[in-house]
């Protein structure tokens, strides 16, 4: 039984204080998912768990979510390795660029008006330095607030405003695709299992509030069944679920089928997932330090010119 199990779990003096918590939560009639919702569980933890409070097969979920989120854990540790050179490299340039703006240019401007030089280079020289490294900095700022913020509002962003601005994200609006799809595609899955027909399984996931763009496409799809469509048309008007699930749907006119061929299906997604995160991960070094280094370069070229400049005239 789960109480015994959490009890068991105390025995680990790193997991005593959490699992007294939630045996505490269990006891006072909160559920699991709610339980580890209050503690602040990761998401991803919490959303399994309720559908496994839906069709009662809590073992099968947990494996699910374990693996999940241990390849979370995994892109988290390679997206920290590869992140933290560039973070090193960032602060000891900055260092470097400030003493070469406040020390290195102005003597070089003070020594071109002492000799009567001309001195509109070396003027353009600071300006051009600082816009570059300024903006640059600008840039990584920026991308952060504006994470930060999104993160804040997007809870309170209605559903139908979070899709058209996902669709004018180039990169991430193909990330959502195939991360709703593959939502999708295991939660119907697993609620199929329990021999709920495919409007039953539909509601459920209308009604819970964790997933909020897989609610919305659920009641679209239960609004249109409603009305007499077939679910496979309703599906292509989404912009977020994939063709091949489309496909699956419109194949499949028993729920012993299409549970077998979503359960494949959502395997495929969590491996394409994988491989596109991990590829978007090991670009980021490289492609950071190609344009750390350009800056270098431009600021080193800006520096030496008025300096050849000088010594031509001498």
């Amino acid at each position: 039984p789960l109480i015994e199990a959490l009890e068991t779990m105390k025995w680990d003096k790193n997991l005593l204080s959490v699992a007294e918590q939630v045996i505490i939560l269990l006891k006072s009639g909160e559920t699991l998912d709610k339980s580890l919702e209050k503690l602040s569980f990761h998401p991803i933890i919490t959303t399994y768990l309720y559908f496994a409070k839906e069709h009662a097969n809590l073992e099968a979920n947990l494996n699910k979510c374990l693996h999940i989120y241990e390849q979370r854990l995994n892109h988290l540790k390679k997206f920290t390795q590869v992140i933290r050179y560039p973070i090193i490299l960032i602060i000891i340039f900055s260092m470097v660029f400030f003493f070469i703006q406040h020390k290195v240019l102005p003597n070089l401007l003070s020594l071109f008006q002492q000799n009567n030089q001309e001195s509109h280079m070396i003027n353009t020289t600071i300006t051009f330095s600082s816009l570059i490294y300024y903006g640059f900095i600008m840039v990584i700022l920026i991308s952060l607030a504006i994470y930060f913020l999104w993160t804040h509002m997007k809870p309170k962003t209605p559903v139908e405003l979070q899709i058209k601005l996902y669709k004018m994200l180039p990169i991430y609006r193909g990330y959502v695709k195939l991360n709703t799809s593959f939502l999708f595609s295991t939660h119907v899955e697993t609620l199929l299992k329990t021999g709920l027909p495919i409007k039953d399984v539909l509601t459920i996931l209308s009604k819970q509030t964790k997933l909020p763009l897989l609610s919305y496409y659920a009641t679209q799809l239960i609004n249109g069944l409603n009305q007499g469509f077939p679910i496979s048309l309703i599906m292509e008007q989404l912009t977020f679920l994939s063709p091949q699930l489309t496909s699956i749907f419109q194949k499949n006119s028993n729920s012993e089928s299409l549970e077998k061929d979503l359960a494949t299906y959502s395997t495929f997604l969590i491996d394409e997932l994988n491989d596109k995160i991990v590829n978007i991960i090991t670009y980021i070094q490289p492609v950071f330090f190609i344009l750390l280094g350009l800056i270098i370069i431009l600021i080193y070229l800006s520096l030496m010119l008025p300096m050849y400049q000088f010594i031509n005239t001498i």
